[in-house]
C-alpha cells in the first residue's frame, strides 16, 4: 500500500537530533536532582552537628545546582513545546497533502465531520505520542534509574526490597492499560460521529429552521453528544484504576524502606545524612513511578488517536503527475470518445450500473448537451471525462488519446468545470477566478465580461480584490454561479463542462451568459447536463439518456421528430418554464 502519512517509527527518524537533545538535558537534570538530594541529606547532617559553615557551602552548592537545573528545564520545556509545534505541523502537512491525493471516491465517501474529527482529535493525539507523552515517559525513566544508581550506592539491599514490588506494579498496570487504548478509540469514534452530526447541524440549519426541525437536529446531536460522555466516563474510570494501582504499588515498598532503614539508623550503621538522602530519593522515584502510570495512560490514548489515524493513511492516493502529458494542439476533429464505457458507484455484482456500455463522439467546437430525468446517468458521465472516477469498461478518448494512459493532471486540464453548487473559497474574487494573486488582466477582464459579471465585481468597493466570505455567502446565488463561470472562463481550457451551471441565474442573465457562449474561440467545445429548454435550444448536438443507456443522438429538430423520450423531456421543460422558452427563442 501507497502510504503517504509518515510513521512514527519514521517521524521519529527525523528529529532525533530532538531526542538526543532532550535525552542528554534529562541525564543532566535527574543527575542534578540527585546532586541536589544528597545535599539536603548533607545539609541536615549539618544542623544536627551545628556546622554552620558546612550549612553555608551546601546553601551554596545546593543555589548553584538549583541554577544550572532551573537553566536545564527551561530549555528542556523549550525543546519541547518547539518539536510539539514542528510534530503536528508535519502532520497537519502531511495529512492535507494526502487527502486531496486521496482518490474521488474515497474523499466523497467520508463524511466531513469524520474528516474533521481527524484534523481535531486524531492529529493532535497523534502528535502528542510522538512529541509529548513518549519523551516525557524516556525522561521519567531516566530519571529513575539515575535515583537507583545512588540508592544502591547507598545501600544496596534496602533499594532491592525497594524495587522488589516493580513486577506487580508493571502486571498491574498491563491489565489496566490494555483496555485504555480501546476505550480511546471508542472515545474519538464517539468524537467522530458527534462531529458529524454538529456538521449536518450547521451545514443545514436553514433546512432545519424552514421544517421546524430544530428539536429533532437537537435530540440528535444531544445523543451524539451522551455517547461521547458516556465513552469519556468509561476511559475516565480505566485512567482512574490505573493511578491507583500505580500509587499504592509505589507506596507499598516505601512503607518497608522506611522502617528498615530507620532501623539502620537507630542501630548505627547508616549515617543520618544518607538516611535522610535515600528517603528523599525513594519518595522521587516513588512518584516518578506513579508519573509513569499517568504518562501511560496518555501514551495509550495517544495510540488509539495514532491507529486511527494510520488507518485513514494508509489507503492508496493517486499520482496526478503519473502517466503520459496530454498534447490538446493538435487539431483533432474529434476531442473526446467514449467506447463500450459501464460504471456502477457500487461495484456488488447485484448493483445496477449507472452507465450501460455507453458509446458516443463529440468534435471540436461543438456544444453537447447530455438530457435525461433524474438519474439517468447525466453528471456521471461528466465525472468520469474529468477523472474523478474510472470505468468499469470499455476507453474513454481525450484527443485521441487513451485516458488510461494520461496523467490526471494534464487529463483534468483539458477541461473547465463548472457544476450546478459551485463552492467560492473565503479569499478574494480575483483568487477565487484565477487560483492566484498573479493573473493576466486582459484574460481576466474578458472572463468576467463573459460571465456577466464584469460590472458587478467592479462596483464592489474592493473590485477583484474584494474577499468572499465562507462559501461565498456575501453575494447571491446567481453571483456566486456567475464568479464560477468566470473561473471556467480564465482557465481557457479547450472543454468546458457544465453541469446545470445556469440553473442559479435569473433569466436575463442566463441569456446573456448564453449568448457569451458564441463568443468563445472556434476551438472551445462546450458539453452540458441542462433540464432547461432554453438552454437545451442553443446546443449544436443533444445526446438523450435513460437508465443509463443512451438512447438517442441528434439536434433538437431530429429528436423532436423521432425520439419520444426527448420529446416527452422537452415539452415538459418547456411547459414548466414557458415563459422564459419564450424568452429564449425571442433572442
Amino acid at each position: 500500500m501507497n502510504q503517504l502519512f509518515p510513521t512514527l517509527a519514521k517521524q521519529n527518524v527525523k528529529f532525533k537530533g530532538f531526542y538526543v537533545a532532550f535525552l542528554l538535558l534529562a541525564l543532566v537534570i535527574a543527575t542534578l536532582s540527585v546532586f541536589s538530594t544528597v545535599l539536603t541529606g548533607e545539609m541536615g547532617q549539618a544542623a544536627i552537628n551545628m556546622d554552620t559553615a558546612g550549612l553555608i557551602r551546601f546553601l551554596v552548592w545546593m543555589t548553584v545546582i538549583m541554577v544550572i537545573r532551573a537553566i536545564a528545564s527551561g530549555a528542556s520545556a523549550l525543546f519541547v513545546g518547539r518539536f510539539t509545534a514542528k510534530t503536528d505541523y508535519s502532520f497537519r502537512e502531511n495529512f492535507a497533502k494526502y487527502f486531496l491525493q486521496k482518490p474521488f471516491s474515497a474523499i466523497n465517501d467520508v463524511n466531513s465531520g469524520e474528516s474533521l474529527s481527524v484534523f481535531t482529535n486524531d492529529l493532535p493525539g497523534a502528535a502528542r505520542l510522538v512529541a509529548n507523552g513518549g519523551i516525557r515517559m524516556f525522561a521519567d525513566i531516566i530519571a529513575l534509574l539515575v535515583s537507583f544508581v545512588y540508592m544502591f550506592v547507598i545501600n544496596w539491599w534496602l533499594t532491592l526490597i525497594f524495587i522488589a514490588s516493580f513486577p506487580l506494579l508493571i502486571v498491574v498496570q498491563v491489565v489496566i492499560s490494555g483496555p485504555i487504548q480501546k476505550k480511546s478509540a471508542i472515545t474519538l469514534e464517539k468524537r467522530a460521529a458527534s462531529n458529524a452530526v454538529a456538521t449536518d447541524v450547521f451545514q443545514n440549519a436553514n433546512v432545519a429552521v424552514a421544517y421546524s426541525l430544530e428539536h429533532k437536529m437537537t435530540e440528535r446531536y444531544y445523543k451524539a453528544v451522551t455517547e461521547v460522555v458516556k465513552a469519556n466516563m468509561s476511559e475516565g474510570r480505566s485512567f482512574l484504576f490505573l493511578v491507583l494501582a500505580g500509587i499504592v504499588a509505589s507506596a507499598t515498598p516505601m512503607f518497608a524502606v522506611i522502617g528498615f532503614s530507620a532501623n539502620q539508623v537507630i542501630q548505627g550503621s547508616m549515617p543520618m545524612n544518607e538516611w535522610l538522602a535515600y528517603l528523599i530519593l525513594a519518595q522521587t522515584a516513588g512518584s516518578w513511578l506513579a508519573m509513569l502510570s499517568q504518562r501511560q495512560n496518555d501514551v495509550q490514548a495517544a495510540a488509539a488517536a495514532a491507529k486511527r489515524l494510520n488507518e485513514t493513511m494508509i489507503q492508496e492516493v493517486e499520482d496526478i503527475n503519473q502517466g503520459d502529458i496530454l498534447n490538446t494542439q493538435h487539431n483533432m476533429q474529434t476531442v473526446l470518445t467514449f467506447d463500450n464505457v459501464s460504471f456502477a458507484y457500487n461495484k456488488d455484482e447485484d448493483t445496477k450500473a449507472v452507465l450501460n456500455n455507453i458509446s458516443f463522439d463529440i468534435k471540436q467546437g461543438e456544444k453537447v448537451a447530455f438530457v435525461g430525468s433524474s438519474g439517468s446517468g447525466k453528471s456521471t458521465v461528466l465525472k468520469l471525462m474529468l477523472g474523478l472516477y474510472q470505468p468499469d469498461n470499455g476507453s474513454i478518448h481525450l484527443f485521441e488519446e487513451n485516458t488510461a494512459s494520461l496523467s490526471l493532471k494534464s487529463r483534468r486540464a483539458a477541461f473547465a468545470y463548472v457544476p450546478q453548487d459551485s463552492f467560492l473559497f473565503p479569499e478574494s474574487i480575483l483568487e477565487n477566478i484565477t487560483g492566484s494573486t498573479q493573473y493576466v488582466k486582459p484574460q481576466l477582464e474578458k472572463a468576467l465580461t463573459d460571465a456577466g459579471i464584469n460590472e458587478f465585481v467592479h462596483a464592489l468597493p474592493g473590485g477583484v480584490h474584494e474577499v468572499l466570505v465562507e462559501s461565498g455567502d456575501n453575494v447571491s446565488g446567481g453571483q456566486k454561479q456567475r464568479i464560477a463561470l468566470a473561473r471556467a472562463f480564465y482557465a481557457d481550457s479547450p472543454i468546458i463542462l457544465f453541469d446545470e451551471a445556469t440553473s442559479a441565474l435569473d433569466p436575463m442573465t442566463e441569456k446573456a451568459v448564453l449568448s457569451s457562449f458564441d463568443h468563445l474561440s472556434q476551438n472551445k467545445t462546450l458539453i452540458m447536463v441542462a433540464h432547461r429548454a432554453n438552454v437545451i435550444d442553443t446546443c449544436d448536438r443533444i445526446i438523450v439518456m435513460d437508465e443509463g443507456n443512451i438512447v438517442g443522438v441528434g439536434t433538437h429538430d431530429e429528436l423532436m421528430a423521432g425520439n419520444r423520450v426527448y420529446r416527452h423531456l422537452y415539452q415538459t421543460t418547456s411547459n414548466n418554464n414557458q415563459a422564459l422558452s419564450t424568452t429564449n427563442k425571442e433572442v
